[in-house]
């Protein structure tokens, strides 16, 4: 198996079992472009991006960091994405699937055109967001790092970044979710859709 491979075909498996597990929608919280656009004031923006610097410096060097790194540069995504899948088509299990949301559920990885809004904007919304949402708070997202992908699949002419949070140090028992999945329209930056995969016990 290619060099990388591997990590790409586990995000995708993770991504489908989370799918089933959702059959009847699939997200959480669902909505249109521009229906939920997240607003910073300087003072938010500049506690949202101490929150990502404090991240980054704590999960240096961890599994988890240097696996998403590699994942996050979006040539070397789309790269693996068609080499999975050479014609660019959609792959089972995760394109027959149908959604009340959303409908049928299909995915292809792509590279960011000059419309989208960067990485770092998506994440810093990502952040806002949950912290709006009362989903988490800044003192437990300091402990997650994103594995972040552009993707074309559903959402008609504008993609989205998909963020997937996952712990990278695991030194806090009473975090407040061990998976997060979220989507930003790129064009815009309004929030597409989450849902949360919360600890067990």
């Amino acid at each position: 198996m290619k060099k990388g491979l591997l990590p790409c075909v586990l995000f995708i498996v993770l991504l489908a079992s989370v799918s089933i597990s959702h059959a009847d929608t699939f997200w959480k919280m669902y909505w249109k472009p521009g229906k939920y656009v997240v607003e910073f004031t300087l003072e938010e923006e500049t506690h949202i991006s101490g929150i990502i610097e404090k991240a980054k410096e704590k999960s240096e060097g961890t599994n988890i960091r240097l696996g998403a790194d590699r994942e996050n540069d979006t040539e070397y995504a789309c790269e693996q994405f068609l080499s999975i899948s050479p014609d660019g088509t959609p792959m089972e299990p995760t394109d027959d699937i149908e959604y009340e949301d959303i409908g049928l559920y299909y995915w292809a990885v792509g590279i960011p055109d000059d419309q989208s809004i960067s990485k770092d904007e998506a994440w810093k919304i990502l952040l806002k967001f949950l912290i709006d949402q009362k989903l988490s708070t800044p003192e437990d997202l300091v402990h997650y790092y994103p594995l972040i992908s552009f993707e074309t699949g559903n959402y008609s002419g504008n993609p989205v970044w998909r963020i997937i949070l996952e712990c990278y140090d695991n030194a806090e028992s009473n975090l407040p979710f061990t998976f997060c999945d979220v989507a930003i329209y790129a064009h815009d930056g309004s929030i597409c859709g989450y849902r949360l995969i919360e600890p067990v016990g």
